[in-house]
């Protein structure tokens, strides 16, 4: 493997460095190409933090084959937390002036910390974000290309982009430390990330964006935000109104996008339980999310889906028996065109 090289700007700015911190659970499969990808990285000064939550598989053998032949790598072992739990322990032992999250699945750009980590100290920027590629595109496209623009965003129009676009993932993103270093992950949460980025946008003044695809998200693992639904999904639903409320400073078109958000989110809760009905066999948690989506419908300037309207006025069995039928129309129609 080549030696990895630093850019000409950061030969002049030898205390500048980034802390990447990857949260490890059972991804054995995955876990070499994600840790490959960081250490064959043109931007070298790096800390690389693997946290083991508790794997069961040969993840923590790998992490720790790794150590012994990068001394920028160290391995924290934890019982089994979740990865809100593992982000903050890797928090609390960064030393780097900046901080990176990745998921051990994912992989990244061989330029992308050197791309982002310029354009942050060039405009002496608090945080700055990248765009991202799906791994089932990125198999029919081919290598990603560095080919997008980059601009300064005020934070009115990151939160804009960001709620419009749900890009709230947290590892698209390279933070000053200072920026991050009084936050922490909620334990327990799916939607952690979208706390944590409503949280870091309301903190700082503005931010640069890097439309360039230099993070590649893997979609054909299943995860916990892939795997079926369930009641720890549905507990997530607080995430929608915490953006709604940590918005309400912003101008009407953000608060607007944010109420589209919320009622998206109940649309979307509400669905998936007439297909997990097992999690609620007495409909009271389909009777709430219908008052609350009849509750978002009826505020005016809010921006209606065909199934918030049908969500509003069909009675739950009706809107149930639409569901199904229109699945099942679907399924028919993609069978019909792969033919």
């Amino acid at each position: 493997m080549s030696q990895p090289i630093e850019s000409g700007f950061f030969k002049k700015q030898n205390k500048v460095s980034l802390s990447v911190i990857i949260p490890v659970f059972n991804v054995a499969p995955y876990l070499q190409r994600c840790i490959d990808s960081i250490r064959e990285q043109s931007f070298s000064n790096l800390e690389i933090i693997l946290v083991d939550d508790g794997s069961t598989d040969n993840s923590l053998n790998i992490c720790y084959e790794y150590a012994k032949k990068d001394s920028r790598i160290q391995v924290i072992q934890q019982v089994n937390g979740g990865s809100s739990i593992a982000r903050n322990a890797g928090l609390k032992i960064a030393t780097g002036n900046h901080i990176a999250f990745i998921d051990s699945d994912d992989w990244i750009h061989k330029d992308m910390f050197n791309f982002m980590m310029d354009y942050l100290i060039e405009h002496d920027l608090p945080v700055v974000e990248c765009g991202i590629m799906a791994s089932r595109t990125l198999k029919s496209l081919g290598k990603p290309t560095i080919s997008g623009n980059k601009h300064i965003e005020t934070k009115e129009e990151a939160m804009e982009r960001i709620i419009q676009n749900n890009s709230f993932s947290v590892w698209r993103r390279i933070y000053r430390k200072d920026v991050v270093s009084s936050f922490s992950f909620i334990p327990g949460k799916i939607h952690q990330d979208v706390f944590f980025t409503i949280d870091v946008i309301n903190k700082i003044d503005r931010q640069g964006y890097i439309s360039s695809p230099l993070y590649i998200y893997n979609n054909e693992n299943e995860s916990v935000i892939r795997s079926p639904y369930n009641e720890q999904k549905l507990a997530a639903k607080d995430a929608l109104y915490y953006v709604v409320e940590q918005t309400l400073q912003y101008n009407n078109k953000v608060k607007l996008y944010a109420k589209q958000h919320l009622l998206e989110g109940l649309i979307a809760h509400y669905n998936s339980l007439f297909f997990y009905s097992e999690i609620d066999k007495d409909k009271t948690h389909r009777k709430k999310l219908k008052k609350e989506i009849t509750e978002q419908v009826n505020i005016k300037n809010n921006i209606y889906s065909p199934y918030s309207i049908l969500a509003k006025y069909l009675p739950l069995n009706l809107y149930g028996c639409f569901l199904k039928v229109n699945e099942w129309r679907i399924k028919i129609k993609l069978k019909l065109l792969r033919r």
